[in-house]
């Protein structure tokens, strides 16, 4: 295939077939009348053919140059179509946010109110998907996740590192009588979390029992849920306590359908990061949402509150 013609002189003839005028063509595009004419010369030269030809006091389009013009005036559409797609997006309140499941829909979609609240007029979608995006082919502006998975991405920052904590809901508790000492737990109904490959374990009921001091060594899992969001649901409708991320039920927790049982709480292998894609920063509300995101998260880098 032949190389293309230098884009100068592409933009020249382009300009010039569409106004049907060497001197508005010069005008569009802020150079000389004679710069038209030499653009157009070096296009024929290259492709070694007429465009152009003089109609007594003009120009006008040969044959092969109206149809050369056909071509390439939808080529232009196209680029200015590019154009405006990515000046658009740069100017777009809309962003993508992708995390996984549980946490999109127990942490980071309370939170989300909270920004809307503050940012009326931003747009935003959140994704609740295991594998990671692609940031940089636009499939996330951001990604929160967990552990080793930061090495997917190429800017990240940490955000917090999560801890287990028991919860039950009150009408369980009514039931059950005052839960006093770890080992009271032994008889009750325990919710179990398996992550299984996706991400690092949880800490699990055993490792609990074990920091508190407890024998468990009849202790097998009866219930046993994939997503930590499924085992608060559970919890809520009081169907057993729950052994879970304190970022997931922080929610449940100010609004009372879950209290928190016993002060024990065990920290998360890894921590929780932020990554984002190389034109997130440039929307609008890009930078904003990086640095309140970041703020709102590190508020659960600290122990849980009692």
């Amino acid at each position: 295939m032949n190389p293309l013609p230098p884009l100068a002189a592409l933009r020249a003839f382009e300009a010039v077939g569409r106004a049907g005028s060497v001197r508005e063509a010069a005008a569009e595009l802020a150079v000389s009348a004679g710069a038209i004419t030499q653009h157009i010369h070096t296009l024929e030269k290259h492709l070694d053919r007429r465009l152009v030809q003089r109609s007594g006091r003009g120009i006008e389009l040969t044959t092969l140059g109206k149809i050369y013009l056909s071509h390439l005036s939808k080529g232009f559409h196209e680029l200015y179509k590019a154009q405006d797609a990515i000046d658009s997006e740069k100017r777009s309140n809309h962003l993508l946010i992708s995390t996984y499941p549980s946490l999109a829909s127990k942490w980071l979609a309370p939170l989300i109110f909270i920004w809307k609240n503050q940012n009326p007029h931003s747009s935003l979608m959140i994704s609740g998907v295991h594998p990671e995006p692609q940031l940089d082919e636009a499939e996330a502006d951001f990604r929160i996740s967990y552990g080793e998975r930061h090495r997917y991405h190429r800017r990240y920052t940490h955000l917090f590192t999560d801890r287990v904590v028991v919860v039950a809901s009150p009408s369980l508790l009514a039931r059950s009588g005052p839960i006093e000492q770890p080992a009271s737990l032994l008889t009750q109904s325990l919710l179990w979390v398996d992550w299984g490959n996706e991400y690092r374990a949880l800490p699990s009921w055993q490792d609990w029992f074990t920091q508190a001091g407890v024998s468990h060594k009849t202790l097998h899992p009866d219930v046993v849920f994939s997503f930590p969001a499924a085992a608060i649901d559970a919890a809520v409708e009081g169907r057993g306590f729950a052994l879970v991320q304190y970022s997931l039920v922080a929610s449940a927790l100010a609004l009372g359908s879950l209290v928190r049982v016993l002060p024990l709480e065990l920290p998360l292998a890894e921590a929780h990061f932020l990554a984002w894609s190389s034109s997130a920063l440039e929307k609008p509300l890009g930078s904003a949402f990086q640095t309140w995101i970041i703020h709102e998260a590190r508020r659960f880098d600290t122990p849980c509150p009692q």
